[in-house]
């Protein structure tokens, strides 16, 4: 793929005037499905009117990530203090901002329990050990796409009602397991790598 920079040239099609010349430019775009703003997309405009005409293709991931953004959601559950305790552990085992290492580590656990029966199994069972069924207290609030939250709900159906709630138990108890009891090695280097990358 080509990469294009801010001040190349080239030619696209203008509505009823034909082949333009255009110069890339970095410019804010708004999204018109979503009602998203994304700065600095880079988009091809004509020379003369400054209408974006195109975009390039190493555009597309951006716009799309901001569309994608606009469809996550919020999900809010509870936990005993402890489990909040943990996961600060955990982010500093790998010397991480818990605020942005801690909804990574459960969104990978729950990641890998949507493709695996084994996992949802163990985080299940995680989420009944004597740390995860303390007093709730803790609000934990944790964005997610849409496709893992209707993931979650599908389980409660399948586990005969294991909440969304319980699974993210599990997958704190789970990390905790993993990294502070020195568990399964293949997942502490994913952790690893996480923490490197938020």
């Amino acid at each position: 793929m080509k990469i294009l920079r801010e001040g190349d040239r080239g030619y696209a099609l203008a509505p009823e005037r034909g082949r333009v010349e255009i110069v890339y430019e970095y410019r804010t775009v708004e999204l018109e499905k979503s009602n998203a703003t994304v700065r600095n997309v880079l988009v091809g405009v004509d020379a003369e009117t400054g209408e974006v005409l195109t975009v390039p293709a190493q555009s597309t991931p951006k716009l799309k990530a901001a569309r994608d953004a606009t469809k996550e959601k919020v999900m809010s559950v509870r936990m005993p203090r402890e489990l909040d305790d943990v996961l600060h552990l955990v982010a500093d085992h790998y010397r991480a901002a818990p605020k942005q290492f801690a909804p990574a580590v459960i969104r990978y656990y729950l990641t890998l329990a949507s493709s695996d029966a084994d996992m949802v199994r163990w985080l299940c069972t995680l989420s009944n050990s004597r740390l995860a069924t303390g007093k709730c207290r803790k609000n934990l609030r944790l964005r997610v796409q849409p496709e893992l939250l209707a993931w979650l709900r599908e389980v409660a159906v399948a586990t005969e009602g294991a909440t969304r709630s319980d699974l993210v138990r599990g997958a704190i108890m789970a990390a905790k397991e993993d990294v502070l009891d020195d568990g399964a090695k293949q997942r502490q280097r994913a952790l690893g790598a996480i923490a490197q990358a938020v």
